[in-house]
């Protein structure tokens, strides 16, 4: 194999959640690259992690209940840990995140390579946070993968010793045709123990017998490179490995910044026959075309461009006059359009989703969101709970900085009645906007005033107020005239009253909790579904849109939190089909500065049963986390929502945490447009001048007479 790259493996110091390092990013596995021994290292994905520790399964969660822990699916149970009952969530094939399955970090990477020549990571299991969860007295943590985008975690490699697996390698001998593996005992000595399959001995769970020895010759190459110097700020190295321009590639494509190359415009042909009106309309038709844009991993986009009207109109006042010859050539100059949205783009209002509709024949953009006044969703504005909308001709138009916020409908307020005559008196959480059988719906949670006491006797601490979990996912749709045209959406009097929406024999979504959030619709052959969370976790059905408000299958739990970075709660789903498959993005890690956003998908098209978890693919890492956009650090992204903007690109309109001096004071709506790479993978953090380089914003259109002698 042909090696001209080295790549390094390693974990950080933790230094801060205000800098996307805290434990639970610290302690997994980051990647460097570099090009030859002189070159400087290069982190990739920003220096955040990019394998990282599945959680475990409890022993007493059943195989149906963890079929949703797609990380953890192979490995078998857990020797490691302590016995300890399940919850109720288990009785409805589900686990509770953080109690029905723990969450894990790592230390001590290891890069090898199997014998078939893919990657293998060799690791120190620890308890979320980096202190022993007791594994690491006798096996470490093995996972494979092909390329180093997606991992298949095979659980623990069992050793046949009690003394401690400290700083484990892994090598494969080919003229032994064995694995030799290498660790450091409690008391510092070497051990080394070999086998002919690593992984079967993984997935069997069978310990491999050891033998104490020196490192000999063939486990030379397995040293780390702990005492070198890498130039990555808080750097835990584990090791270096060389790599093949084809994998480096691969891994820069994935993990590194994407941006503008290039602009072209195909030159435009215009018929010298032509005359009069229909030549005026054919060269001011030129308008709408687009400049195609080039990008550095070898991906395309197209924007509008704003072309000179001057130009086009003299051109097609000769058309018009008939004094186009054949073979002549025109040029017209143009700006590629590129709207910078306002950042924020709407203060204190979170969970946002702009939706671009057409009213009766009308090109019309809304914007509706939870409003996070202070960082209080329940019942902010002194109990004024409200849900807001915004309407607009333009996506500009609906941001603060354009006046949206002074021009706010209240669709809802505090005390308005459900279909079942309670008062909603808060939260009024995530609103979404979806055409469903042909009518604009709006899908969210209220809640409503807390009883005297919580379902387990407890004394409620919101008795009389509003009480978060007390929320249900419920529906309303605009009302439509006998002849199929809109009412007025900006009337909260066209709007039918909210139904809570139920299961198909008339049950809470949600018996487990009571709360049921964060609803969205999907739509694939043929069938729809809606996705939302409870148990801390996404979940689907299906129902029928002519009757929105009712389910007509039991809800099924299919993507759950399984790392340190999406810890504790899977929320705010949202789908997309892009080139046959279906973009499900959802965000983890609770509300505040640590937000993120992860990734499943699923064919689309191929009549897949998406209430089914085999038939979603989980990235391993997170799709957008905090970072730097455009020189100024956001913090806690997440909760986003796809959609599109006035020229039909895709946008994604998501929130960040608003924190000021280290305080945190709720959520801002943002806009961005998303930028597909080359293999297909949604980008939401592209830089402005990564979108755009400046020096290809302005474009020239050829345009070609053509006839008997073109």
């Amino acid at each position: 194999m042909s090696s001209s790259y080295e790549l390094l493996c390693y974990t950080r110091e933790a230094t801060g959640r205000e800098e996307a390092n805290n434990e639970d990013v610290a302690y997994s596995m980051h990647l460097a690259l570099r090009a030859s021994e002189t070159a400087e290292w290069e982190p990739l994905n920003e220096n955040y992690g990019i394998f990282f520790a599945a959680g475990v399964p409890i022993q007493a969660a059943t195989a149906e209940s963890r079929r949703a822990c797609a990380a953890a699916a192979p490995a078998i149970a857990d020797p490691f840990d302590a016995p300890r009952p399940a919850t109720e969530a288990v009785a409805y094939g589900a686990v509770m995140p953080g109690i029905d399955i723990t969450l894990k970090s790592l230390r001590d990477p290891y890069l090898f390579r199997l014998q078939d020549g893919r990657f293998a990571v060799a690791a120190t299991r620890t308890n979320r946070g980096g202190e022993p969860d007791g594994s690491e007295k006798s096996a470490f943590l093995l996972a494979v993968s092909a390329d180093l985008t997606a991992f298949t975690q095979l659980g623990l490699v069992m050793l046949c010793t009690s003394g401690g697996v400290n700083r484990p390698t892994v090598v494969f001998d080919a003229n032994a045709f064995r694995y030799v593996i290498s660790w450091t005992s409690n008391d510092g000595k070497p051990h080394v123990a070999t086998v002919a399959d690593i992984v079967a001995a993984a997935e069997s769970g069978e310990p491999i017998d050891v033998a104490d020895a020196k490192q000999s010759e063939n486990t030379a190459s397995a040293e780390r490179n702990s005492s070198c110097d890498y130039g990555i700020p808080n750097a835990v190295p584990g090791n270096v490995l060389s790599i093949t321009e084809e994998e480096a590639t691969k891994l820069v494509e994935r993990f590194g910044r994407i941006y503008n190359v290039g602009a072209s415009v195909e030159p435009q042909h215009i018929d010298a026959a032509l005359n009069g009106e229909r030549a005026r309309e054919a060269v001011l038709s030129l308008r709408a075309t687009r400049t195609e844009l080039a990008y550095s991993d070898g991906s395309n986009a197209t924007r509008a461009v704003d072309w000179n009207e001057s130009e086009l109109e003299a051109i097609a006042q000769e058309a018009a006059e008939g004094n186009l010859q054949p073979g002549r050539k025109y040029t017209v100059n143009g700006r590629i359009r590129q709207t910078v949205y306002p950042v924020p783009f709407a203060v204190e209002r979170a969970d946002p989703s702009v939706f671009a509709w057409s009213f009766n024949g009308k090109p019309m953009f809304m914007f509706i969101a939870t409003d996070d006044t202070d960082g209080n969703c329940v019942d902010p504005n002194d109990g004024a709970t409200h849900m807001p909308l915004r309407i607009a001709d333009s996506i500009e138009a609906l941001s603060d900085a354009s006046g949206g916020r002074a021009k706010e409908i209240d669709l809802l307020k505090c005390g308005d009645l459900n279909s079942e005559g309670r008062a909603m008196t808060g939260c009024f959480w995530a609103p979404e906007l979806h055409v469903i059988d042909g009518k604009l719906s709006v899908l969210f949670m209220p809640c409503f005033d807390g009883m005297p006491t919580n379902p387990d006797g407890t004394l409620n601490d919101r008795a009389g107020k509003p009480d978060m979990w007390t929320g249900s996912c419920h529906i309303m749709q605009l009302k439509q005239h006998s002849d199929g045209t809109d009412f007025d959406p900006s009337k909260p009097e066209n709007w039918t009253v909210p139904k809570p929406i139920l299961t198909p024999t008339g049950g809470v979504l949600n018996p487990i909790q009571r709360i049921s959030l964060d609803m969205t619709v999907l739509n694939d052959s043929g069938r729809w579904y809606y996705a939302w969370q409870q148990v801390g976790s996404i979940w689907i059905a299906s129902f029928d849109p002519a009757r929105p408000e009712r389910l007509t299958c039991e809800p099924k739990q299919v993507v759950v939190p399984e790392f340190a970075w999406d810890n504790m709660i899977a929320e705010g789903p949202n789908a997309i089909v892009h080139d046959g498959t279906i973009y499900l993005i959802y965000s983890g890690s609770l509300v505040g500065i640590d937000y993120t956003t992860g990734l499943v998908t699923a064919p689309a098209g191929q009549d897949a049963d998406l209430t089914d978890p085999n038939v979603w693919t989980k990235l391993d890492y997170p799709l957008q986390k905090s970072g730097l956009y455009n020189g100024q650090w956001q913090l806690g992204t997440g909760h986003g929502m796809w959609s599109n903007d006035e020229d039909g690109n895709l946008i994604y309109v998501f929130h960040n945490a608003e924190y000021e001096n280290g305080r945190y004071v709720g959520r801002d709506a943002q806009v961005r447009r998303v930028h597909w790479s080359k293999e297909g993978m949604p980008i939401l953090d592209m830089q402005t001048v990564e979108e755009l380089n400046p020096d290809y914003a302005d474009i020239t259109m050829k345009i070609v007479v053509s006839g008997n002698n073109g």
